[in-house]
């Protein structure tokens, strides 16, 4: 498998994304791009080939066609398949193919900064690659994506995520030497637990309790690793909830706030509409329509 190597400074460059669905029997459409293209799928199996070369990109996996090159879905879906898609360049096309090889951060250190002069660094993405940190990796994404279509923007906007993509493509740098920081470690424990528990009241000092960790040290460690902190990733956990409940079920809204974890159905109503843009009545017409 091949690795995409890359001089850091200036970082690639974040163009656009999305997140799409491909219905069961679907298929990528041809085209040569002019940028690269990652795909990352969140689920299901999307089957890609780029010129004579095929990619299976499985849940949790994700591959990065290459600019100039034919790119189309060999296969259709055997599944729906939901998918993201990020769109960058490369400042000056200043990138190699290079073959696949055991990484560690000797690869990467090619120059020291110093006091006038900046550090200059190598980095070797897997075109293809599997993450093992999945709930970081997709939350960057969201993160990244969180400015929906048709919202005025204003520049600092698109300021966060240029850095939201550096911090992404960070994350695949490290997923492939395969070796979770302690700050990762923690921030993991702090997701995993969030998520297993999000139907109570969690707060900063049940964390604290759950995982042995300072509260502020738990807090540095998220907003470190994924741009947010633990109650932020609590909000946003309990809405992802909130959405799969509307569209998978007829509950009515106040039944599923409590299933989220929040009493007050106003109050959840109010930050549903504050988050996504729209009533969650609203949001279950718009995706039954679809």
């Amino acid at each position: 498998m091949s690795m995409i190597a890359f001089s850091i400074p200036p970082f690639p460059t974040f163009i656009r994304g999305g997140e799409f669905t491909f219905q069961k029997g679907k298929s990528h459409f041809s085209r040569v791009f002019t940028v690269f293209d990652l795909l990352y799928v969140k689920k299901g199996t999307l089957y890609m080939e780029e010129d004579e070369e095929r990619f299976e990109v499985q849940e949790g996996q994700y591959v990065i066609l290459v600019p100039g090159k034919h790119h189309v879905g060999y296969k259709n879906c055997e599944e729906d398949t939901t998918y993201f898609w990020l769109h960058f360049v490369i400042p000056n096309d200043d990138y190699q193919i290079v073959a696949d090889k055991e990484l560690d951060w000797s690869f990467v250190y090619k120059k020291e900064p110093t006091f006038i002069e900046q550090g200059h660094y190598l980095f070797h993405i897997p075109q293809h690659g599997e993450v093992k940190r999945r709930e970081i990796v997709e939350q960057q994404l969201d993160n990244m994506l969180s400015f929906r279509e048709g919202d005025a923007h204003v520049p600092d906007d698109y300021l966060k995520q240029q850095i939201y993509f550096s911090d992404f493509i960070l994350q695949l740098q490290k997923e492939a030497f395969s070796i979770p920081s302690a700050t990762e470690k923690v921030c993991e424990l702090a997701m995993k637990l969030i998520q297993e528990n999000y139907q109570k009241s969690i707060t900063m000092t049940s964390l604290k309790e759950g995982l042995n960790f300072h509260p502020d040290y738990i807090t540095r460690c998220m907003q470190k690793t994924i741009g947010i902190s633990p109650i932020q990733y609590l909000t946003h956990y309990r809405l992802h909830q909130a959405k799969r409940l509307l569209v998978e079920t007829e509950y009515k809204v106040s039944t599923i706030s409590r299933e989220v974890g929040i009493e007050d159905v106003t109050y959840f109503s109010k930050l549903f509409k504050k988050v996504e843009g729209t009533t969650p009545m609203e949001y279950r017409r718009l995706v039954q329509r679809k």
